[in-house]
């Protein structure tokens, strides 16, 4: 079964590039113009109502002194990969699972914002810049602890200050959680794909990939709440998939992975 949803995957994948994923709504285009900064403070003119649907929900911030600034001439380095990563990463639930799905971008919103709690799964990335305010961190504690999910995905440097800078500011949000290596054979690697995570082989090179979470109280056996991709880039292959700049078996590892924990954050 597995080998056959792998095989269903590579012809997504290039039914994707074939249909056009990246499109328009209606007379207004679901992909807003990102500013060069951090200024934009709201997104409700693109964002979608609630309606009971999983919606890919991407957290939004102010990039702290901490960042490199790479991405300041380009897009704010939350706003990496997007739309197009989600884009495609919807039709892929949409189309494998039984996941009821929105399937027209992201919504975006910040940490403190009293929407993020209708939504289960939240997704945040290059969190070497993340600088959140106080408020942002407590209404990210009070997420996490009422059965929010976050993934933590696009971080890399091992040498440099970014995963200290989010166990940091996860210690301000989650005080006394510890963040820990994720063993290979946790379920949320089995919760839809039988997946092996070294597998999903970072896409800029030679890397060390590595996995981490909290868990509620601390213990393994309880739910996870925080899964972090440490030297990878998920949503890299997804943003790709229908352009052909990477080994198609690498972005359905990518794919699977994801899907896994969308699975995971619904069921548990």
């Amino acid at each position: 079964m597995i080998g056959g949803a792998t095989r269903f995957l590579v012809a997504l994948l290039f039914a994707g590039a074939a249909i056009g994923w990246v499109t328009s709504t209606g007379s207004r285009s679901i992909v807003p113009a990102l500013p060069g900064g951090d200024g934009l403070q709201s997104y409700d003119e693109t964002n979608s109502p609630y309606d009971g649907k999983y919606h890919f929900l991407r957290v939004q911030y102010d990039v702290g002194r901490r960042s490199s600034g790479f991405f300041r001439s380009r897009e704010p380095a939350w706003a990496h990969d997007y739309p197009r990563a989600e884009r495609n990463f919807l039709n892929i639930i949409k189309e494998t699972t039984f996941v009821d799905s929105q399937t027209e971008g992201s919504n975006i919103l910040r940490l403190n914002d009293p929407e993020l709690f209708k939504y289960p799964i939240a997704y945040i990335v290059e969190v070497g810049s993340w600088n959140p305010t106080d408020e942002e961190v407590a209404g990210l504690g009070t997420y996490l602890s009422k059965g929010g999910f976050l993934i933590v995905d696009d971080t890399r440097n091992e040498r440099g200050n970014e995963w200290a800078n989010f166990a940091y500011h996860m210690e301000r949000a989650l005080p006394g959680l510890l963040l820990v290596p994720l063993e290979h054979d946790h379920r949320v690697f089995d919760s839809f794909f039988r997946i092996d995570p070294l597998k999903v082989i970072p896409p800029y090179g030679p890397q060390n990939p590595q996995w981490y979470g909290i868990f509620e109280d601390n213990d393994p056996t309880k739910r996870l709440i925080v899964v972090f991709n440490f030297n990878n880039d998920i949503a890299e292959y997804w943003e790709y998939s229908d352009q052909g700049y990477y080994p198609i078996e690498l972005s359905n590892e990518a794919y699977k992975l994801g899907v896994n924990y969308i699975v995971y954050g619904h069921t548990h």
